[in-house]
């Protein structure tokens, strides 16, 4: 891709641009199974349920979560 088509594509309106990163996610999706996890990433998501099951009153709920954030609602 040139950089003209980029800057093209960065002048749509975000609608549109919306509208391309989900066509282009569409597009690799299928192709998704075949992107290896690396190992460390397999190793983070097991110590993070471990620690879930060990505890799950430890985990936040939608509006603590939103409140730890400082957003409202």
């Amino acid at each position: 891709m040139t950089t003209a088509e980029m800057d093209n594509m960065l002048r749509l309106p975000v609608e549109q641009r919306i509208l391309l990163v989900e066509d282009v996610w569409d597009s690799i999706r299928p192709q998704s199974k075949r992107i290896p996890v690396p190992e460390s990433h397999k190793q983070e998501l097991d110590r993070r349920f471990e620690k879930y099951k060990n505890d799950p009153s430890a985990l936040l709920d939608h509006q603590q979560l939103r409140n730890a954030l400082g957003l409202r609602g």
